[in-house]
């Protein structure tokens, strides 16, 4: 199996494994990831960030297959329990490839709107471990285990810590391939990652207290690569995924589906979707019907609604008139500036309140997590915060996003009201 892909060049598998990955790709369930937008409702403020969780599920399992590759190089270094055979190397390219399975419509946007709904990484167990599905029926194929072991190393949990963590971890395939995914489509340059510097300076030791092996960076030379990635993560979030465009959308799907909350069964919504809203259980099959498609049809569908407040919000989504923004301090006190908003609401007589919103989010730039290390000359171990100045700096600073989020026709009364908090 040959792939083209803008990021990563030429993507290809070969024998035992081209033949898993083709038949998964295959799969009903991985074919509907190509109906979710990766960045949800960000190609709103970029253009080319139209890209697809199916793209960034092949680009995961490319650098899990080059982390293999690197790790198999390696296994002389490692105890025999830590070594990767066929087996677990199947497992692990299976797991990279399906772990967005249960993403909904526009992606991490529709957790945000639905809060008490299972979130996507309890529906790609579900979807895993249904033995109806077509992906399950693959990985039993494979072995009958199979399809627990790649739903639990998703969750990052298997008997080989170290592979369990490039899976799921802070720096793992996802990441890699997402950071620069999105960069690329999105034509913002600060996502871009030295993936080939990053995969030869790896390494992997075993600590004298532990009897498995950890995921460790070579000296200086690889410890340049990972400062890169965690900048390359904080100006992604600064500049993509809390761009203030992308923001306003989400509070507006997130009114409108407190909209159809409060109205009961509206014409044009999918049953599956107005159970979700119900708070009413759903089962997998009917949960996969929902992609950005279905959606999409929904909200062409609310654009003639008999009921206003649903109609606007949805003409403004589909035809990209988005509420306002204004940037607040980030020692604002939210509390006190969403209840000027709601009094500017009132007094315009818009209803309902909820149609504007302070949106505070808060990103440490730097965590320090102790599953990724330096490994200096003479097997001594350091800890990246010890052993880079950059990322010590970091981790004294947090990133705070704070906007109130409002309809157009409010922005000069809001802007006054707000005044003493920007």
């Amino acid at each position: 199996m040959l792939l083209r892909d803008p990021v990563h060049g030429l993507i290809s598998f070969s024998g035992q494994t081209a033949r898993l990955v083709t038949r998964l790709l295959d799969c009903a369930e991985v074919q509907r990831l190509r109906r979710i937008r990766a960045l949800g409702l960000a190609a709103l403020a970029f253009p080319g960030g139209e890209h697809s969780r199916f793209a960034h599920a092949v680009g995961a399992a490319h650098v899990m297959q080059r982390y293999l590759d690197r790790v198999r190089t390696l296994a002389q270094e490692l105890p025999p329990h830590d070594r990767i055979d066929d087996h677990w190397a199947h497992v692990a390219l299976a797991a990279a490839l399906l772990h967005d399975l249960g993403h909904g419509p526009l992606s991490h946007t529709f957790e945000a709107v639905l809060p008490g709904a299972p979130r996507h990484e309890v529906w790609t167990s579900r979807i895993l471990l249904d033995p109806d599905t077509q992906v399950h029926r693959v990985l039993a194929e494979l072995d009958p285990t199979a399809p627990a072991l790649v739903e639990r190393l998703i969750h990052g949990q298997g008997p080989i810590g170290h592979l369990a963590r490039a899976v799921s971890g802070t720096f793992d395939v996802d990441r890699c391939d997402y950071l620069m995914r999105d960069s690329y489509m999105t034509g913002v340059r600060y996502g871009l990652l030295d993936v080939d510097w990053l995969l030869a300076s790896l390494r992997l030791y075993v600590p004298a207290e532990s009897t498995s092996a950890r995921l460790a960076v070579d000296g200086e030379k690889g410890l340049t690569a990972v400062e890169g990635f965690f900048l390359a993560r904080l100006y992604m979030y600064r500049q993509v995924y809390l761009h203030k465009a992308a923001r306003a959308a989400e509070m507006m799907i997130r009114a409108l589906f407190r909209r159809l909350c409060e109205l009961g069964p509206e014409p044009g919504t999918p049953p599956v979707l107005e159970d979700l809203l119900r708070g009413r259980d759903v089962d997998v099959h009917r949960y996969l019907r929902l992609d950005d498609h279905a959606l999409a049809e929904a909200l062409a569908a609310y654009t003639r609604s008999a009921d206003p407040v649903l109609r606007d919000l949805a003409d403004g989504l589909v035809c990209r008139r988005l509420f306002k923004t204004l940037r607040l301090g980030p020692d604002a006190d939210s509390a006190v500036a969403e209840a000027r908003l709601a009094e500017v609401l009132a007094g315009d007589g818009v209803a309902p309140a909820y149609l504007g919103a302070i949106d505070r989010v808060e990103i440490d730039a730097y965590t320090d997590d102790e599953a990724l290390m330096v490994l200096r000359s003479g097997g001594r171990v350091q800890r990246l915060l010890d052993a880079s100045p950059l990322l010590r700096g970091l981790a004294r600073e947090r990133f705070v996003h704070h906007r109130a989020v409002f309809p157009p026709a409010l922005r000069a009364r809001v802007s006054h009201a707000l005044a003493d908090m920007t």
